[in-house]
């Protein structure tokens, strides 16, 4: 079952004996450990009946999950960081998932056992058994109807709210990752004051930008022919701790989206469809569109070429980083 049945399942007052939590999105993974928790334990016993593992061997998760609660009516067991589940060979491997994969068949009725997990090995036999039970959660990163509810949600304490259009652009701003953008959200909830609304332009102008997003109005600033403000932008990433190899990395992303875009534009294909072809929110479509503006299939092939040959040249030792990238950008700016 995906994220949200778990917690309609729960609401409704069923629980598992055993569940297997995995999947990317660690934040969603966290509140439904916490929402587990609430839900079985009597407040001020939490220590007394619930335990977390950390890369324990098998014997030591069965015998956590035979000891009887105090005062409960359920013993929380969270398993984490299990070897057995993760790629790469674990210690005594077949023995330990053989006792494991026996186990989930007899977990007492007053244990409830949590494997929770981000990446998974479903090669492995453990995760193959667990992957069968009813209380195996999918935790996947949240569609954007899903992001903009989750950030109402959240915002909705603080007295504020958010449009669709505001919610793509801090998603597009501030990348989708929830525990960073739990700290966004508080931030735009106080700087906006007294006011219920929170706009694209308050999102654009205290939001904290991903290196993405810094790159994309980098090359915006190249293709204006700014290159004092595309060079701002530049130590902006390097004074925040990117790499100039990276730096060229999401560059050279860019230039074959802008590539992408201008096949699609071509092809004549609905707006809709190419912001979905593209992955990207329809206002960062727009200002694609901007930057593709002028310049024909061939230019930005040859753009596109010249940084990929920049990427070349410095991991063959032809070029020095900073020198290729400084080169690469005036030679972009140039190019408009």
């Amino acid at each position: 079952m995906d994220q949200w049945s778990f917690f309609n399942e729960l609401k409704a007052g069923t629980v598992r004996n055993v569940y297997f939590f995995y999947g990317p999105e660690a934040y969603i993974r966290k509140s439904a450990l916490e929402t587990l928790q609430k839900k079985l334990l009597m407040p001020g016993l939490e220590s007394m009946n619930c335990t977390v593992m950390h890369s324990p061997q098998a014997q030591q998760i069965m015998e956590n999950c035979e000891t009887l609660p105090m005062m409960c009516d359920y013993r929380l067991t969270i398993v984490q960081d299990l070897p057995l589940l993760m790629s790469g060979k674990a210690r005594d491997e077949a023995q330990e998932s053989a006792a494991l994969c026996e186990y989930l068949t007899r977990v007492p009725p007053t244990s409830c056992l949590v494997f929770d997990t981000d990446a998974v090995d479903k090669r492995k036999k453990l995760a193959q058994a667990l992957l069968k039970l009813p209380g195996a959660v999918s935790f996947d990163a949240l569609d954007d109807a899903h992001l903009a509810r989750w950030m109402n949600q959240t915002l909705r304490p603080l007295g504020k709210t958010m449009d669709a259009a505001a919610c793509e652009t801090l998603a597009f701003v501030s990348g989708r990752d929830l525990t960073l953008l739990s700290g966004e959200l508080q931030k735009l909830a106080a700087y906006v004051g007294g006011r219920e609304q929170i706009t694209p332009q308050d999102i654009e102008e205290i939001a904290t930008h991903t290196a993405e997003c810094t790159v994309f109005a980098m090359v915006d600033a190249l293709g204006d022919g700014q290159v004092q403000q595309a060079f701002t932008l530049l130590n902006v990433l390097l004074h925040s701790g990117e790499q100039r190899i990276g730096i060229l990395a999401l560059i050279t992303r860019h230039y074959r989206q802008l590539m992408y875009m201008r096949t699609l534009q071509e092809e004549r294909l609905p707006q809709g469809q190419m912001a979905k072809e593209l992955g990207v929110p329809p206002f960062a479509l727009k200002r694609l569109s901007r930057q593709v503006r002028g310049r024909s299939q061939e230019q930005l092939r040859r753009m596109l070429a010249l940084c990929v040959q920049t990427d070349y040249d410095i991991k063959r030792g032809v070029l020095r980083e900073d020198a290729a990238l400084d080169r690469l950008m005036l030679t972009l700016a140039d190019g408009r």
